[in-house]
């Protein structure tokens, strides 16, 4: 489960405590989640593998470099925040 994930419905069980205090309503919140979880994780899984046995070599390489250009920005925003 992606820990971002997790963090969120952590807050939505918190939120909602009193209505997932029973076995059984708790229990399906937490298969739910779960399932959920696995179905997005899935879904990029699918969809990463057919755009990249689709797009060419190059197109490819320049899709790596802006997606770790993105992660670099997000930790130096990350470190460096705004006043």
């Amino acid at each position: 489960m992606n820990p971002t994930t997790a963090l969120y419905f952590a807050a939505l069980t918190t939120a909602q405590g009193a209505a997932l205090r029973a076995g059984a309503a708790g229990a399906a919140f937490v298969t739910g989640v779960a399932l959920a979880s696995l179905l997005w994780q899935q879904a990029l899984v699918t969809v990463g593998a057919l755009a990249g046995s689709r797009i060419s070599p190059a197109a490819r390489a320049w899709t790596f470099r802006l997606g770790y250009g993105l992660v670099a920005a997000y930790a130096v925003k990350i470190a460096f925040p705004l006043p």
